[in-house]
C-alpha cells in the first residue's frame, strides 16, 4: 500500500507540474489545463493519504510486536529469578561440581537468552531505563560466572558467598524493568 501511495504521489506531482506549465489564453483567467492540474494535485494527496495509512498500520504492528517482546523479557527475568531462588534453597546442600553444573545451566538457559535480546530491552524501556536493567543483569552474569569459576576450582565457600550478590543483581534488574 505504501508503494502504491508513493507511485500515486509522484505521478500526481508530475501531472500537476506538466499541466500547470501551460499559460492561459490572453483573454482567460485560467489555463484550459487547470482541471488536469487540479486532478494531479488530488492524485498526489490521495497518494500521501495511502502512505500515511500504511505508516500508521506499520506502527501499530510494531507496538504489538514490542508488547509481545516486553512480556518475553519479563518472563525471562521471572524464570531466571525463580531458578536463582531454587538454587538458593539448595546451595548449602550441593557440592562444588553440582553448583558448577547448576550455574552453567542457569547461564545457558536463562541469562544468555536475556542478554541476546538486549537491543529489544533498549527499544522497550528506552535508553536510560534499558541501560540500568542491562547493567544490573551484566553484574549478575559476572557474579554467576564467578560462582561457576569458584565451584569449578572446588572453592564451595566462595561460590556460596557470591550467590546472594548475584541474586540481588538480578532482582535489581527485574525491579528496574518493571
Amino acid at each position: 500500500m505504501r508503494i502504491i501511495g508513493l507511485v500515486l504521489f509522484y505521478l500526481g506531482i508530475i501531472v500537476a507540474l506538466i499541466s500547470a506549465a501551460k499559460l492561459p489564453e490572453p483573454d482567460s483567467l485560467l489555463s484550459d489545463m487547470f482541471p488536469i492540474s487540479l486532478g494531479g494535485m488530488l492524485l498526489a494527496l490521495v497518494g500521501l493519504l495511502f502512505v500515511y495509512l500504511s505508516n500508521k498500520k506499520q506502527k501499530t504492528q510494531e507496538k504489538t510486536l514490542l508488547s509481545l517482546r516486553s512480556t518475553e523479557m519479563m518472563d525471562l527475568l521471572q524464570r531466571l529469578l525463580a531458578e536463582m531462588q531454587h538454587l538458593g534453597r539448595e546451595i548449602n546442600d550441593l557440592d562444588a561440581k553440582e553448583i558448577a553444573k547448576r550455574v552453567s545451566a542457569l547461564l545457558d538457559n536463562q541469562v544468555l537468552p536475556f542478554i541476546a535480546i538486549r537491543e529489544q530491552v533498549l527499544c522497550l524501556l528506552g535508553h536510560y531505563q534499558g541501560v540500568e536493567v542491562l547493567v544490573a543483569a551484566a553484574q549478575g552474569e559476572r557474579l554467576l560466572n564467578r560462582m561457576w569459576s569458584a565451584a569449578s576450582d572446588g572453592v564451595v565457600i566462595e561460590a556460596r558467598n557470591t550467590y546472594p550478590n548475584a541474586l540481588a543483581a538480578f532482582e535489581e534488574a527485574y525491579r528496574r524493568a518493571c
